[in-house]
């Protein structure tokens, strides 16, 4: 496929998605603290992973693979996975341990996810909250709780090795081209309408923003070049760090040539485009399948 990579960066926005062990009666979210001083919020990749395969399962896009715990490990069935190379496998990977004294059988990830960045600082708001609806109807004392939250923009990368999908030696496996097709947008489909569920709620995890493509060469090109910066109280994208990128040479052309973008007007004070981010999700979508054909072709 002539060295076929698939990158999307996102910004979505939500209130904290994933949390760490807490003490007392305080719930803590997951966060990491910058040199400068600053004091991020973030979801783990392993989370967003669970989301976007929670959805594709629920909404009959992809097969629940078979798990065993053989050898005390819980995994995929490999007599299950040699019959039917299940999708979540095929793109997120594997490990099958076969016993004592043999190697483990591996396969790397074809897809690959950042974490969920918070891209605002955490000011260390606190939610109290506390069961006081059941504590009255039974005329006890309520129990209460304090948990940390912030309303958040969020940033995160998902990076395909198109070459690799469908593609496994361990299994002797080679899909059809239309099911690599399939399972590639697919799971584009998924972040378009993607939600976590998280202690009662639903966030909303449809894209806000997004820039992206199918390149000829493999790389997150955007993922540190996507940042938000507030002007008078209004988000602004930060477009000299993304124009920056967009006008890297890549072979003949740019990498904006090779790029889709889309967002939802009237969120940036300083971008509106005529595209929204699930119509550029789509055009995506499109540049996998002439990617796919273009190779096959050329074989």
């Amino acid at each position: 496929m002539n060295k076929k990579g698939l990158t999307i960066t996102y910004i979505v926005k939500a209130f904290p998605m994933n949390y760490d062990e807490g003490y007392g009666n305080v719930s803590v979210m997951k966060k990491v603290h910058r040199g400068g001083g600053d004091t991020l919020p973030f979801t783990s990749r392993q989370a967003l992973r669970y989301s976007l395969t929670k959805w594709l399962f629920e909404h009959g896009f992809w097969q629940i693979g078979k798990l065993t715990k053989d050898q005390e490990v819980v995994q995929f069935d490999p007599d299950e996975l040699d019959k039917y190379y299940y999708e979540e496998a095929d793109l997120f990977g594997y490990m099958i341990t076969k016993g004592r004294g043999a190697n483990a059988v591996t396969r790397s990830a074809v897809a690959r996810l950042t974490h969920l960045i918070g891209i605002d600082s955490y000011f260390g708001d606190q939610e109290f909250l506390s069961n006081k609806g059941f504590a009255d109807r039974i005329k006890e004392n309520p129990n209460i709780a304090n948990i940390e939250t912030s309303y958040n923009y969020y940033k995160y990368t998902l990076n395909i090795d198109l070459d690799f999908v469908g593609v496994d030696e361990n299994f002797k496996v080679n899909l059809p081209l239309e099911e690599k097709i399939r399972r590639v947008q697919s799971l584009l489909e998924a972040t378009k309408y993607l939600y976590r569920d998280i202690r009662g709620r639903r966030e909303d995890l449809k894209p806000l923003f997004v820039v992206g493509g199918v390149y000829p060469i493999k790389n997150p090109f955007f993922h540190n070049a996507v940042n938000i910066i507030w002007k008078v109280g209004k988000p602004n994208l930060n477009m000299q760090a993304l124009d920056q990128v967009l006008n890297i040479p890549l072979n003949s052309k740019k990498v904006v040539d090779y790029t889709a973008t889309g967002v939802q007007n009237g969120e940036f004070e300083n971008l509106d485009l005529e595209v929204s981010p699930y119509e550029a999700i789509d055009k995506i979508k499109q540049q996998v399948e002439e990617a796919y054909k273009e190779s096959h072709e050329s074989n």
